[in-house]
């Protein structure tokens, strides 16, 4: 490869939203330059072993931690790797397949920021932090309707996971560049979720500004600065009820900043699944817009 592959890890509980959110990633930088790295194949234990060991997937010993650090190293550096496959209908790891580096490496999982040797390669790191309430709503939704469990076993893993979630999970946040925070409108349908972005410094971000300026009413877009978790940062609120054409414009500010792709149009971008129903979403798809453009952005300056 003529230049060395721009890395985004994305972090976050079980249903936070990883996977369709990378997935929107990969389709705007387009499928032929993505290889996706999904931590959650690297499970030490099969489900059996993980109840007689008493750990939850979430707890890094249940998880090949150092074969993650290994791979993610080999595919920064332009290698193929042979990487487990683990199924979660099974709770088996079937196999090993090989996995060819691209100019663009999307990792998600639970504890892809967990050592400082994961984070190392990353140029990008985001952290899905939605509201408590929502993420229980998309676990059961997911796995209640692809995953075969019942609604009590759904709630009952959730329990069974919060310390480990409190105690490995929740830390990863502070290594992250943008946190991504989903949170309901009680004033919109329950699909238009408002979304806060907390944007730290390490990179740089678009000029919303001349755009906040001229917002009608009622504006879409607020931009403050605030503490989080102690530091100073830039907080970027959508609201979701904003319309296609609010969607569209703010999307331009991001479009501007990657030369050479071809424009989806708002409705093209923010897909996701409701159980087996596809939705769409305004303020998913700016979220994956924006992370784009700083993967884009890092192809120049690394």
């Amino acid at each position: 490869m003529e230049q060395q592959p721009v890395i985004l890890t994305v972090v976050g509980d079980s249903a936070a939203g990883k996977t369709t959110l990378t997935a929107g990633v990969a389709a705007i930088l387009g499928p032929e330059r993505v290889v996706a790295l999904h931590f959650d194949d690297y499970h030490r234990y099969n489900r059996a072993e993980r109840e007689a060991h008493g750990l939850t997937p979430l707890h890094p010993d249940c998880n090949h931690l150092e074969l993650m650090e290994q791979h993610l190293a080999h595919l920064a550096a332009g290698k193929t790797i042979a990487k487990p496959v683990y199924d979660h209908t099974t709770g088996e790891v079937e196999a090993f397949q090989p996995l060819e580096a691209a100019p663009f490496v999307l990792a998600e999982g639970l504890l892809g920021l967990a050592t400082p040797r994961l984070r190392a390669p990353c140029h990008v790191r985001v952290f899905l932090d939605p509201s408590e309430d929502l993420r229980e709503c998309w676990k059961l939704s997911r796995d209640c309707t692809r995953r075969g469990y019942t609604v009590e076993q759904v709630r009952a893993e959730i329990a069974r996971r919060r310390p480990d979630a409190i105690e490995f999970i929740q830390p990863q946040r502070g290594w992250a560049d943008i946190v991504v925070c989903f949170y309901p409108n009680p004033s919109a349908p329950a699909q238009q979720l408002n979304v806060r972005l907390i944007l730290r410094p390490r990179l740089a971000y678009p000029d919303f500004s001349t755009l906040i300026a001229r917002q009608g009413d009622p504006p879409a877009l607020h931009l403050r600065v605030g503490r989080d978790e102690g530091r100073l940062t830039e907080i970027l609120e959508i609201d979701g009820r904003l319309s296609s054409q609010q969607a569209a414009t703010i999307e331009e500010v991001i479009w501007d900043e990657l030369p050479g792709l071809h424009h989806l149009s708002p409705d093209q971008l923010g897909t996701y699944r409701d159980g087996n129903e596809p939705r769409h979403s305004h303020t998913l798809g700016i979220v994956q817009l924006l992370i784009a453009a700083q993967l884009l952005r890092a192809t120049v300056v690394v």
